[in-house]
């Protein structure tokens, strides 16, 4: 089916333009000096020195203009490449020639994937063999050249998204290679361009030279989609020495679109170090079993495969990397996707490309999570924000006081477990899905309700969310617009909520409300809201209370895209004010020493780990403990059994032990 709501595929188009990238300067996910600490790094290299470690100053890029106008860095060091270029700058340039060895330490942006992303690269002219290193090593890739003229490719990524690390890795062997088997990673192939003038540099001491090279592709070509024509527009800049030495600064790509117009796509490499060094062969060469825990063969043929092992290949093809055709047509294909038309294909297309670019590059920083892509790939900013329902507003009624002083939260700290979790219990329903329909408050109040009246009665009772969304507006409610959840929790309160298989089936639309057809199974006494910012705080209102409430980012793309592990990433807002989205936390969990919080969310079982996210705790994660809050019921709340009891059984086994914890 189509993701369009309403409105034709030219007000998609509009959508997709405006859109704006939140931080394009910045890797995929901020990860703490902790999480850095526990990587899996390479062995020193014996060849390049501390000058070379990475100390990136970034610079904000806009999403939109033209990648060229972002501003150089500053020159470094040149390496020599073969020139019959002499002292005079009048003449016409020629052609740079790769035929030295280099090593090469660069950063790549893709504005419209909203990241960028650091590597290092080390590079044998001579035999066209390759070390790659991305963000910092959590990621590296082999290219060796064997004696019987095969090519044997690595990579190596580090998974920390399960108890511990592991090194992971993929080999592929190519029989018979080829000259681009044996190119420089991150570069372009300069035989392609010609020279189009000199540059000037800030200051007006160096003038850099341009070369420039234009890909135009009919509908459908150079990787367009289906009656999209794309314009290429690549342009390197260049430094030249009087001796005729020369250090690549940046190589630009800005894609133009016959239905999303100009720069709908682009990316740029900036290269801040460029030098010579000796290779030696065992440097290329790398000892597999005691690099790798686990590999997996892979085929380079496999256009997914060889992306896995040249991760830059892509960055610097002439056209659009051809794979994206095929990613597109499975993703149609697994998510039911019918598209209006070609141009809103156009529009998913990109947006699916932009996606998978993120996820690939997340998942190579070797964070405690995994990304994956999901139902959610191919939507706009402006459709993501109908998953997304909290909008700050003031308390009708206000919120009661956490009945623990931060004193006596110290003594329930030591007889806290380290694990404990509500579902296993019984006490929470199944995942659910709230559609388009901006009404995820609804679906949090409605489970810590049904929790607290598992607490109370020991019976779990699915209630309905639908008649928060139909019922709760002389409260504050605004069905499937952004709503404060203590306007659900007033409703509540005053009215009661029906049990869900009682209630109208849940659409993702305001209806008539039938609250006086459907008599409420019970109500709440109150609401109260959890001391802000202390990890003891929540755990004690979980367990000792009732499932809570808890506000959260849900705009960064590792929320979106989540798929397994602790989630923690600093691009994910933590102020109140910043906060958009409403889910249930259910219980916590511990890895290696450091707390998480297990949080239901309403955007499907396919969504995450079956629905549910776990995010690292102390450091409040996507402003979890920002505004935490859970609903009071009381014995004299419980007004009804439902007609039809539906009652989730317990698991059989409780894996999540109650062992308190030990300092």
């Amino acid at each position: 089916m189509s993701v369009v709501e309403c409105g034709s595929s030219r007000e998609l188009v509009e959508q997709f333009r405006a859109q704006v990238s939140q931080a394009p300067n910045l890797p995929p996910v901020l990860y703490s000096e902790f999480d850095g600490s526990e990587r899996v790094l390479e062995p020193e290299d014996p060849f390049i020195g501390d000058d070379i470690v990475q100390n990136v100053t970034q610079t904000v890029l806009s999403p939109s203009p033209p990648l060229s106008k972002v501003p150089l860095q500053a020159p470094q060091t040149y390496f020599t490449l073969s020139s019959s270029f002499g002292t005079g700058r009048s003449r016409e340039p020629s052609r740079p020639r790769f035929d030295r060895s280099l090593v090469l330490r660069g950063e790549l942006t893709v504005p419209r994937a909203d990241y960028t992303e650091s590597y290092t690269v080390w590079y044998n002219a001579k035999t066209g063999e390759t070390r790659a290193n991305f963000h910092g090593g959590s990621t590296s890739t082999y290219r060796n050249m064997m004696p019987d003229k095969s090519v044997q490719r690595l990579e190596m990524h580090v998974d920390r998204s399960g108890e511990g690390e592991v090194r992971r890795c993929g080999k592929a062997v190519t029989l018979q290679s080829t000259p681009a088997d044996r190119a420089l990673p991150g570069f372009p192939d300069i035989e392609l361009f010609s020279f189009d003038g000199y540059e000037e540099q800030e200051g007006g001491a160096e003038r850099a030279e341009r070369w420039r090279h234009t890909v135009e592709g009919r509908a459908g070509e150079m990787g367009g989609a289906r009656g999209e024509a794309l314009t290429l527009r690549h342009e390197l800049l260049l430094l030249r020495a009087p001796d005729g030495s020369a250090r690549p600064l940046r190589y630009t790509v800005n894609v133009d679109s016959s239905v999303l117009g100009a720069d709908c796509d682009g990316y740029q490499h900036r290269y801040l170090d460029v030098r010579d060094f000796q290779p030696d062969k065992d440097f290329f060469n790398p000892n597999i079993d005691e690099l790798c825990d686990y590999v997996e063969q892979l085929n380079a043929s496999l256009p997914d495969d060889l992306a896995r092992l040249e991760p830059l290949l892509e960055f610097t093809l002439p056209h659009r990397d051809f794979r994206y055709d095929e990613a597109l047509q499975q993703f149609k294909k697994e998510y039911n996707r019918q598209y209006l038309d070609d141009t809103e294909e156009a529009v998913r297309k990109n947006l699916l490309i932009q996606n998978l670019r993120f996820i690939d590059s997340g998942n190579r920083e070797g964070t405690t999570f995994e990304l994956a892509k999901n139902y959610l790939s191919d939507r706009l900013d402006v459709e993501l924000e109908g998953l997304r329902g909290v909008q700050l507003s003031p308390e009708n009624t206000p919120a009661e006081q956490f009945p623990h002083t931060r004193e006596a939260l110290k003594d329930e700290e030591t007889r806290l477990p380290e694990k404990f979790d509500w579902r296993p219990r019984g006490a929470i329903s199944p995942v659910r899905y709230q559609g388009n329909c901006a009404s995820c408050w609804a679906f949090a109040v409605a489970g810590a309700v049904e929790g607290a009246l598992f607490v109370r009665t020991r019976r779990l009772v699915p209630l309905s969310e639908k008649c928060l969304v139909d019922c709760a507006h002389p409260f504050g409610g605004r069905g499937c617009k952004g709503t404060w959840p203590s306007h659900a929790y007033d409703y509540v309160q005053n009215r009661g909520l029906p049990a869900l298989d009682e209630y109208p089936a849940y659409k993702d639309k305001v209806d008539t409300c039938e609250e006086k057809r459907v008599r409420p199974v019970t109500r709440i006494s109150g609401h109260v809201n959890v001391t802000a910012n202390s990890v003891t705080a929540l755990k004690v209102a979980i367990k000792q209370h009732a499932p809570s409430v808890v506000i959260v980012d849900a705009k960064a793309k590792s929320f979106v895209f989540y798929k397994k592990g602790v989630l923690y990433d600093d691009r994910c807002a933590k102020t109140p004010k910043k906060l958009n989205h409403a889910v249930l936390a259910v219980g916590w969990g511990q890895r290696k020493g450091e707390p998480h919080f297990i949080l239901k969310n309403s955007w499907s079982e396919a969504w995450g780990e079956r629905g549910y996210v776990r995010v690292q705790a102390r450091a409040n994660t996507c402003g979890v403990l920002a505004r935490p809050s859970y609903p009071r019921l009381e014995d004299d709340d419980v007004l009804r059994a439902p007609q039809t009891r539906n009652r989730v059984q317990p698991r059989e086994a409780d894996d999540y032990d109650d062992v308190p914890h030990t300092p």
